[in-house]
């Protein structure tokens, strides 16, 4: 069994996770990379595409202090824009 590492906690992961699938899921049927996706893997490859994303992001921004001057999910978006999501 795999063992999870989450860099900045638990919550902080499954809120990244949430965020993640939110965009994902505003992707769908727009011809991109997630219909791709689902068409070559099914909505397995979904969950594996929002777990992978997150873990990086996660690690990406391990330690990271939002309340400074940059935004959470301006991060996030700059994040996924970077992936072609």
């Amino acid at each position: 069994m795999e063992t999870k590492e989450f860099p900045n906690g638990f919550l902080n992961w499954i809120e990244t996770h949430h965020v993640i699938v939110e965009e994902i899921t505003r992707k769908q049927d727009t011809g991109g990379m997630v219909d791709l996706i689902m068409e070559s893997q099914g909505t397995g490859g979904l969950w594996e595409l929002g777990q992978s994303l997150t873990d990086e992001f996660e690690k990406l921004v391990e330690g990271e202090d939002w309340v400074d001057d940059r935004d959470y999910f301006e991060e996030i978006s700059e994040f996924l824009n970077s992936k072609n999501l």
